[in-house]
């Protein structure tokens, strides 16, 4: 190679005047951009991790919104079965009904004063009544079925003397005393809808 000939000296010259474009062009624009598109490459894959996460958030979300309307719609028809106000006029024409139904007769009610138990407050009434065993059976089938709570606890029953027994209706054969128990849950205690 004789680097006196002016056609290898072209050679070499364009050589280096490419290598020295490359290098500048490397050098100067490709490492900045580069640089800038290694930015934008992280940038991006934390965008969409971001988007991953609120997908996943978004989905979660609709099944809990879902979980919580069937659980708030639980909740109503429990609540239903606890008033919200202690409702004594509901409770005594059930009473009422009952034992007319039943035709067992009610001799007395006594209320007693309304207890805080957690959340719920209770009111509990002292009942004494006369029937036979089959119409208290009854009568506890409809106390059992109120449109509201209510439990029976310690009954004492007895039988009637006989003279008692052989009134118009034969077939009071017992004299039975209950405490019956109804909840209501406190205004402050009422769970309140949350709006999405």
């Amino acid at each position: 190679m004789d680097l006196k000939d002016p056609k290898t000296q072209k050679y070499l010259l364009g050589g280096l005047v490419i290598f020295l474009a490359v290098y500048f062009w490397y050098a100067r624009i490709y490492t900045k951009k580069a640089e800038l598109i290694q930015q934008k490459q992280v940038q991006y894959e934390y965008l969409l991790s971001d988007l991953k996460s609120v997908e996943m958030k978004a989905k979660s979300f609709e099944s809990l919104k879902e979980e919580y309307h069937k659980l708030l719609e639980r909740y109503h028809r429990v609540e239903r079965l606890l008033p919200e106000e202690e409702q004594i006029p509901l409770f005594l024409i059930q009473m009422h009904s009952a034992a007319q139904t039943n035709r067992t007769g009610i001799m007395q009610i006594i209320p007693e004063a309304p207890m805080s138990e957690g959340f719920y407050n209770s009111s509990s009434f002292d009942i004494e009544l006369t029937g036979s065993y089959h119409r208290l059976g009854s009568f506890f089938s409809n106390v059992a079925n109120f449109p509201f709570l209510a439990n029976v606890s310690g009954v004492t029953i007895a039988a009637l003397p006989e003279e008692e027994q052989k009134g118009p209706e034969k077939d009071k054969s017992i004299a039975a005393s209950l405490k019956l128990t109804t909840y209501y849950v406190r205004e402050e205690e009422r769970l309140k809808e949350i709006e999405f």
